[in-house]
């Protein structure tokens, strides 16, 4: 059997709206995507018996442009994932001990048809390293900084605020296994060609060790939406979507709030299913910020295009893509460099960038924008004009030169 030119791609959840997988598709080089839930016909059948919200979310689970036939689910394996969910588990491990099924199956679907692999960083491990009859090119999307970077980076924020670095997900993260861990941070060195969205991420491998000329950056795309105007709110409406633990540094803006003199009518909305409880005490004691733990997509459009400002002062970020989106409403966005957003645009485009814990810059940019966004309408114009730079389709079209370019 010849060597196919095909691809496996492997990957759990709608990681980057499945745009890999469909650039693939596109030019007949995706041999075959293995995820956990996707929304085949007899499962899309048996789901009509199943509330409004289960069938909602099995709809999202679908690509227009990506054969079905081509879909592998792992169903044991998302069964399995739910239940421990159920049982308590923390997500976390939960990941690490499930996660290298995926590769495992694209390591079984690689050698029976003697494809290449395209795979995420933490899928990666078990196919990557497998000795094979025909040597498969191996290609690695890193979407997430090396672990080294990330444990740097937040036992540095932990020294100066140790009050907000204790946390269930910290926590959760020192227990994974060590072999597990190796897997993840050192995959990358089995690949013949790294992806990364940003910048940040790529300079993190480099730190590691990895070959510049190996590792390619291709940002993230969006679909822009329709019907939003770019009037400015007439009060400073603040705005954060994230997770409420360390890594998003909504310890950091918080502290900001308390301390920036901001008008009276400022207002800080943070979007979070769940708030670690250190951070938490800050919300109890910071004036002018409501809470919202349930927003369904459409309250979260509504609220970037209602909002003065998107702030999220990231550590560590592989991309950030509530920066694209926020832009895409007209939303001018303000975080650090450890995210997208010095490979997005500059203040011109409505794009703000701090120092990682420099709650003293994080502050005096608070209060500028305060009233700078207020008097400068053109600015929400042009932070949608950036994000229309910025497509899926463009995206996979960067994909596929990338493997023009680099494929033996």
């Amino acid at each position: 059997m010849e060597k196919s030119h095909q691809f496996v791609c492997a990957f759990r959840g709608r990681r980057d709206s499945y745009q890999v997988p469909l650039a693939l598709a596109e030019v007949d080089l995706l041999d075959q995507f293995i995820t956990d839930a996707y929304a085949m016909p007899l499962v899309c059948s048996i789901a009509r018996i199943f509330p409004h919200g289960f069938r909602k979310k099995l709809r999202s689970r679908f690509l227009e442009g990506i054969p079905r036939e081509r879909v592998r689910c792992l169903w044991f394996t998302t069964l399995l994932e739910h239940t421990r969910h159920k049982l308590g588990f923390a997500p976390v491990l939960t990941y690490a001990k499930l996660d290298a099924r995926f590769s495992k199956a694209a390591r079984a679907r690689a050698e029976k048809f003697r494809s290449n692999l395209f795979l995420y960083s933490p899928y990666a491990w078990e196919a990557f390293t497998a000795d094979y009859e025909h040597p498969p090119y191996r290609i690695l999307f890193q979407y997430h900084p090396h672990h080294d970077t990330e444990r740097r980076i937040l036992e540095e924020d932990a020294k100066h605020f140790p009050d907000f670095a204790e946390s269930s997900s910290a926590r959760s993260r020192r227990a994974v296994p060590e072999s597990v861990v190796r897997c993840e941070r050192d995959v990358w060195r089995h690949a013949d060609l790294i992806i990364c969205a940003s910048n940040f991420t790529r300079r993190s491998l480099i730190a590691a060790g990895c070959d510049e000329s190996r590792c390619h950056v291709i940002p993230y795309g969006i679909e822009l939406p329709s019907g939003h105007g770019v009037q400015s709110p007439q009060q400073f409406r603040v705005l954060f979507v994230g997770s409420g633990g360390q890594r998003k540094g909504l310890h950091h803006l918080l502290l900001a709030w308390q301390r920036a003199s901001l008008p009276i009518s400022s207002k800080l909305v943070v979007v979070c299913r769940a708030i670690e409880p250190g951070i938490e005490r800050i919300v109890a004691t910071s004036r002018r910020v409501d809470v919202r733990r349930d927003v369904s997509a459409t309250e979260l459009q509504d609220l970037y295009g209602s909002s003065s400002l998107l702030v999220m002062p990231s550590l560590v970020e592989g991309f950030g893509q509530v920066y694209l989106e926020a832009l895409a409403h007209s939303c001018p966005v303000l975080g650090t460099r450890n995210t997208c957003l010095p490979d997005l645009g500059g203040e011109a485009d409505g794009i703000f960038v701090v120092s990682v814990g420099n709650l003293n810059e994080l502050t005096a940019r608070l209060e500028f924008l305060s009233s700078f966004l207020a008097t400068n309408q053109a600015l929400r114009a042009a932070a949608r004009a950036c994000a229309s730079r910025f497509t899926w389709p463009d995206f996979r079209l960067k994909i596929r030169k990338a493997l023009d370019t680099e494929r033996p």
